[in-house]
């Protein structure tokens, strides 16, 4: 029994890491609705909506008559994706579905038909079926799966998956002249980091806790100029250290190295800071002698 319990305590974080990663393998709810096709759906279905990253602009919206609400393409790299739900009030018939870009809500700009939905006929006992099932429907799924080789945060759902006691690095491309005014502030930080940079891209730096748990960690932004709770502004999964132990001897290591690190700097301004007093005495005293003889 002993044995077993320390092989269940042993295998616990392996597997709390599987159930963190899992939402990001999970499998289409729903049909796919292909680009030009005709899909016979009932009241209830949900369909999946996909298309190649490079032919549709992120967060373009999927809508229909016929849908119980618009859906949302969010990135699956390598595809841009979304499901959608066909309404228990729906009537028999023949729908367009349509697609608009993020951004084109204007009065000129045209969405772009994507698909048709033909709605077959339901008695009332299955409408009341679909409403059951409608109700019970988990919320959209916001998390993300962004190309590995792009830089992370791409989205505040673009979910990276990091070890505890990582040293990780976190790139702004849209804060564009806010060198120094961003501090990122999460429960995985060790500290408090700001992002700097002088051009378009700013970066920080920062090391995760050894004693995160296993899960998804929300980072939020604190923007000098504003006050109160700062903003949800990316997420990212941890997963557990290899060697707690010695993961935190790791860390107090590289803060300890840190620390001896400002203290030279500090010890060196210090002694360039005598150095020059002393050199500037020197040269008053040189003076006051040379005043005297003459």
């Amino acid at each position: 029994m002993t044995r077993l319990r320390r092989t269940a305590w042993a295998t616990l974080p392996l597997l709390l890491s599987f159930a963190a990663a899992a939402p990001a393998s999970a499998s289409p709810p729903g049909p796919s609705l292909p680009f030009g096709s005709v899909r016979s759906v009932h009241p209830g279905d949900t369909l999946t909506v996909e298309t190649a990253a490079s032919d549709a602009t992120y967060l373009a919206t999927i809508n229909s008559p016929a849908f119980v609400a618009a859906g949302k393409l969010r990135m699956m790299d390598p595809v841009l994706t979304t499901t959608v739900t066909i309404a228990c009030d729906a009537r028999p018939g023949t729908y367009p579905v349509t697609r608009r870009g993020a951004g084109d809500e204007g009065p000129d700009e045209h969405p772009f038909r994507w698909a048709r939905v033909r709605v077959e006929p339901a008695d009332a006992a299955a409408r009341g079926a679909c409403r059951s099932k409608v109700g019970k429907l988990a919320p959209p799924r916001l998390e993300e799966r962004w190309a590995p080789d792009r830089t992370w945060p791409q989205s505040a759902w673009d979910v990276r998956t990091f070890r505890a006691g990582s040293r990780i690095t976190i790139t702004d491309n849209d804060d564009e002249g806010s060198d120094g005014d961003i501090t990122l502030v999460s429960r995985a930080f060790t500290g408090r980091p700001v992002l700097r940079g002088a051009k378009a891209v700013l970066t920080a730096t920062t090391t995760l806790t050894c004693d995160s748990a296993p899960g998804i960690y929300v980072v939020y932004r604190h923007d000098a100029d504003r006050t109160g709770p700062g903003e949800p502004w990316a997420r990212l999964r941890i997963t557990p250290a290899g060697h707690g132990r010695a993961c935190a001897d790791q860390q107090a290591a590289k803060d300890s190295a840190a620390a001896s690190r400002t203290d030279v700097v500090a010890w060196a301004a210090g002694g360039v800071l005598l150095a020059a007093a002393a050199a500037a005495g020197l040269l008053r005293w040189a003076n006051s002698r040379r005043a005297r003889s003459a």
